[in-house]
C-alpha cells in the first residue's frame, strides 16, 4: 500500500529519545530469546537485523530477519523558513518498538508462529540483490508474474508401440 492516509503521526507526543527505543528494542528481542541483535546505519538509513529460531515443517531453522524503522515526516511552518519537511525519528523507533512487541506477543501466545508474523521480512542471498523475502514478492506481483494457482502440467501423449523380431 503506497497510499499513506492523513493522520497524525502516531507517538506524536513521545519524549522517548530514539536511543532508548532501540534500547528498549533489543531488550525486548532478548525477553524473547532472540540472538545476533544488530544495528546498521548505512547512508543515513539504519536497520535491524537479528536472528529467531523456527520450526518450518518441522525442521529446525534459524532466520535472519530483517526491519528497517519506517521513515516518517510532516510538513511543518518554522518560523523565517516557512513550510519545511521534519523528520520523526522518536514517533518512528516507538512505532516499531510496538510492531516488534505485538508481533512477538503473538507468536508468544499461539496467535501466529514466526515464519507468518516475518516470513517478508527474512532475509535470503540472490544474485539479483534481493535482500528480503518481501523483496522478491513485492518483485513479481510488480511484474504480475506471481499466479494464484501453479501452471497446468502439459498434457502428456503415450504412444503404443510394437516390437517386433526380425
Amino acid at each position: 500500500m503506497s497510499e499513506k492516509l492523513q493522520r497524525t503521526p502516531p507517538y506524536r507526543d513521545t519524549k522517548v529519545s530514539v536511543e532508548r527505543t532501540k534500547a528498549q528494542i533489543m531488550e525486548l528481542l532478548r525477553s524473547y530469546g532472540v540472538e545476533g541483535i544488530q544495528w546498521t546505519e548505512y547512508r543515513g538509513e539504519e536497520d535491524l537485523k537479528f536472528i529467531v529460531q523456527a520450526e518450518v515443517k518441522g525442521v529446525k531453522r534459524e532466520l535472519m530477519i530483517q526491519v528497517k524503522p519506517p521513515q516518517m515526516f510532516t510538513r511543518r511552518r518554522v518560523k523565517g523558513r516557512g513550510l519545511v519537511t521534519v523528520p520523526h525519528r522518536k514517533q518512528a523507533y516507538r512505532l516499531l518498538y510496538y510492531w516488534l512487541k505485538s508481533k512477538l506477543e503473538a507468536v508468544m501466545w499461539g496467535l501466529s508462529s514466526i515464519e507468518q508474523e516475518f516470513l517478508s521480512q527474512v532475509t535470503v542471498a540472490l544474485p539479483d540483490g534481493s535482500t528480503t523475502v518481501g523483496d522478491i514478492m513485492r518483485d513479481y506481483i510488480a511484474r504480475d508474474a506471481l499466479t494464484a494457482l501453479p501452471a497446468p502440467e502439459p498434457e502428456r501423449k503415450t504412444v503404443k508401440a510394437e516390437v517386433t523380431e526380425a
